[in-house]
């Protein structure tokens, strides 16, 4: 009987093991510059955004996050059928990131102009976007047509 509960705490253990190292966080991107390359290069170091559609909500999220000790990456684009995470979604939005250029003293209006055309949503319903610049000061920019 003790060799039975030993076999079946060892499969118990074993199987959580397996099914715990699997679980990883998917957003985590590897291949990311460190804090103040990506800093340097972006002008920001968190950048979140929604943009809603006529015909699609959600048609476009974006998040980017790079911390002291990871860098996550999150981009969905229901337009082009684009569902990325981690460094898929790092390799996807590094470009466009480095194209926008985006400053603090920036308004509103060309914020949102930038945005949308880089990310070729031009025609939104609703845009919501938020960054943290790289000296740590937040902004929120949104619009309703």
């Amino acid at each position: 009987m003790k060799v039975k509960k030993y076999s079946l705490l060892g499969s118990v253990i074993m199987s959580s093991v397996l099914i715990l190292g699997a679980c990883g966080d998917k957003e985590e991107v590897s291949e990311a510059p460190d804090k103040e390359t990506a800093q340097s290069e972006f002008g920001f170091q968190s950048f979140d955004l929604d943009i809603d559609t006529v015909d699609q909500k959600d048609a476009v999220d974006a998040s980017f996050d790079i911390d002291v000790s990871e860098t996550e990456a999150e981009y969905t684009n229901q337009i082009e059928s684009k569902k990325l995470s981690g460094d898929e979604a790092y390799a996807e939005l590094e470009p466009i990131f480095k194209e926008l250029a985006l400053t603090k003293d920036m308004s509103k209006e060309e914020v949102i102009e930038k945005v949308t055309k880089a990310f070729g949503v031009e025609d939104y319903k609703e845009f919501e976007l938020e960054i943290e610049f790289s000296d740590g000061d937040t902004q929120e920019f949104s619009d309703i047509k």
